[in-house]
Formats: structure tokens, sequence, C-alpha cells
């Protein structure tokens, strides 16, 4: 089976370093990109292609609710999962174009069994 290539896109290094590694923890998934803000995950997604990008809902230079109709209207197949710290960002991310909206604090499990139920369902 081959990997998922995965774009993670937070402001802050440290959430970044630890969704790396919850992600990293199933061989299957793997992380190649990182961005520190919604423009710069847009580059790196219109240039690589991930199959799965992880993006904060609150960035600076472009919020993650931007970030995802910009990536949504490059690439209708790419799953796109909303990490917010407020269950009131959910509706906000869904109607933006995202494939699923988790809570950071809902734990690395809950990340990684997001990412595999996306990759199972047929767009």
């Amino acid at each position: 089976m081959q990997p998922v290539s995965i774009l993670i896109a937070d402001d802050d290094p440290l959430v970044r370093r630890c969704l790396r590694h919850a992600v990293g923890c199933d061989g299957h998934l793997v992380v190649q990109w990182e961005a520190d803000n919604g423009l710069q995950a847009l580059a790196l997604a219109q240039q690589h292609h991930p199959e799965v990008i992880l993006i904060d809902s609150h960035m600076d230079r472009m919020n993650g609710f931007e970030a995802t109709r910009c990536l949504r209207h490059h690439d209708r197949e790419v799953r796109i999962v909303v990490l917010g710290v407020y269950e009131t960002d959910r509706a906000q991310a869904l109607e933006a174009g995202a494939d699923a909206f988790i809570v950071k604090d809902s734990g690395c499990e809950a990340i990684r069994k997001a990412i595999h139920h996306l990759l199972q369902c047929e767009r």
C-alpha cells in the first residue's frame, strides 16, 4: 500500500511538530510538507498535490477557511481536514469546502481516524 502524502498548515511550530508526530505514528501516513500560513499552504498544495491537507482554522496572512475555499477551487480531489480550537468553527469549515473538522484537543487517534475515514470515502 502506498503511503499517503500529507501537508500540515499551522502557524504554531509546536502544533505542527505535534501533528507531524501524531500522523507519523501511522506508517501509512507521511507528512511531506509544512506551511505556517494559508498562502504558503496554497502554494505548496498547488506545487506538490498532497492527498490530505490538515489546516488550522485561524492563521495569519490567510486563515484556514479562506485557504480551504481556494484549495477546493484548485483541487476537487484533495482531502481537507480543518483543525480548530472551537467547535463553533465547524460550520464555517464545512461551508468553505472542508471534508472534515476536528477540534485540536480531540487527540492524535481522532486525527488519524478522520484521515483514514476520508481516504475510504469516494469523491
